[in-house]
């Protein structure tokens, strides 16, 4: 049943890329994203959102659908989908500068591209220029963001709404990132509820809250649907941040598109850390220490990390976390009578079964 969702979320993939790609290649905006010395920002832009899954962008077409808009008669809801998935894009471009990461989707990041751009162009400061390029694009994003929601054929005072709604999400996850950015530098060991905390205003709030309750927004959805979809946004979106944390460490670079290990890398204090610390011994602490934070740790490094996360309980603890809050996101379904509930049901068995 599950592969049913996905089929449908790919089939609505090409038509979410389609309304971002008739939109990026308008002569206004192919002119302000045409750059001298390094090619077509909007060509650069397609590339980069087509190697995500446009799950955001689908979970709007969801939201609307809940709220009874047939897609067929107003395919301007698929505008707001692009419109997610291009601040998608902007804030993966500035995340893995935050982050350090040169691959992202399983091809370079959008700063190392350009570094490599700006090397073979004879700039001595390539890296430096390549970061301060991709932060430019990655703002052009965002700011493009909001003029493609605005095409959606919605009621006026509708997209004033959600274009606030907008504002304050997308403030949050700047918020939660920076807390994310302060705990991976500071010698501090956050409880889980913080941890679960900036996972909900990182993650579970822009990846899965924005988008449902956008289409919710924009169809003029009832209250009862919005607060319905809201708590089970929410809590997939933790489970969705988790299974990230787990596939970080247990994963493989196939799977995500980018180097295992990259949390232990920057020190990320995710709910395995958490509870990692919390339980280890002074001389497992000592060792840990050496291990979190280390500029390239090895296979053996994250080969211990994993070995401990297991025989300590851990990684069966957190995915016990992770059923419960699945749990909660199918009660608040429980009796909602709205088209696509069985999709949005399959989302939480496909969350539970993640694996990139």
């Amino acid at each position: 049943m599950n592969n049913e969702i996905k089929f449908l979320f790919k089939e609505r993939k090409s038509r979410i890329s389609e309304a971002l790609r008739e939109f990026l290649t308008r002569p206004e905006n192919v002119e302000l994203l045409e750059l001298p010395w390094g090619g077509s920002l909007a060509k650069k832009i397609l590339d980069y959102t087509a190697g995500g899954k446009c799950l955001r962008g689908n979970l709007v077409l969801l939201g609307a659908e809940a709220a009874g808009v047939d897609l067929d008669l107003e395919p301007s809801y698929f505008k707001a989908a692009a419109a997610v998935e291009l601040f998608q894009s902007g804030i993966l471009m500035h995340d893995d500068i935050i982050d350090g990461d040169l691959t992202r989707r399983g091809r370079p990041s959008a700063h190392a591209e350009f570094a490599e751009i700006l090397k073979n162009q004879g700039v001595a400061d390539f890296r430096k220029q390549g970061e301060s390029v991709a932060v430019c694009l990655g703002d052009i994003c965002l700011m493009l963001t909001f003029a493609l929601l605005n095409e959606t054929a919605s009621d006026l005072a509708r997209l004033k709404k959600v274009n606030y709604f907008w504002g304050r999400e997308f403030a949050k996850v700047g918020d939660a990132e920076i807390a994310d950015t302060y705990y991976s530098g500071a010698d501090v060991v956050p409880s889980a509820e913080a941890i679960l905390d900036l996972y909900r205003g990182k993650t579970a709030g822009y990846t899965f809250r924005l988008p449902l309750l956008t289409g919710v927004m924009l169809a003029d959805g009832s209250d009862d649907l919005r607060n319905r979809l809201d708590k089970y946004a929410m809590n997939l979106g933790v489970v969705f941040q988790i299974k990230d944390d787990e596939l970080g460490i247990f994963g493989s670079e196939d799977e995500l598109g980018k180097p295992v290990g990259s949390d232990i890398r920057e020190n990320k204090k995710t709910i395995y850390w958490q509870a990692l610390f919390s339980s280890a011994t002074p001389a497992e602490k000592e060792e840990l220490a050496g291990i979190f934070g280390h500029p390239a740790p090895t296979k053996e490094m994250v080969e211990r990390v994993r070995y401990l996360l297991e025989t300590k309980g851990i990684r069966r603890a957190v995915a016990k976390l992770a059923d419960s809050l699945l749990a909660r996101a199918g009660d608040a379904l429980e009796g909602l009578k709205a088209p696509r509930v069985a999709e949005l049901r399959q989302l939480i068995a496909l969350s539970a079964e993640r694996r990139s």
